[in-house]
């Protein structure tokens, strides 16, 4: 069901032979996680919605927008008085 709705979004192209133009139950997985908690949902809540019993399980699902690191990075240099 996941692929099928991704292929008719155009996120999902089985032909393709890069990674990136595949989307799986997992990466559904990996994206709801991401977006959650960019939303602002609490770590152990998305925890507990997944149903893992690792902590660590968190940070395979969370990915990191370099861009938004970069920003939140140099919004905390004058509080570090650099």
């Amino acid at each position: 069901m996941v692929t099928e709705a991704a292929k008719r979004a155009g996120l999902h192209n089985p032909e393709s032979e890069r990674l990136e133009d595949h989307f799986s139950p997992h990466c559904c997985r990996h994206w709801l996680c991401t977006h959650l908690f960019r939303a602002g949902m609490r770590r152990e809540y998305i925890k507990e919605l997944r149903g893992d019993s690792r902590k660590e399980a968190f940070d395979l699902y969370n990915h990191i927008d370099l861009k938004e690191l970069r920003e939140a990075y140099l919004a905390c240099i004058p509080q570090l008085e650099i």
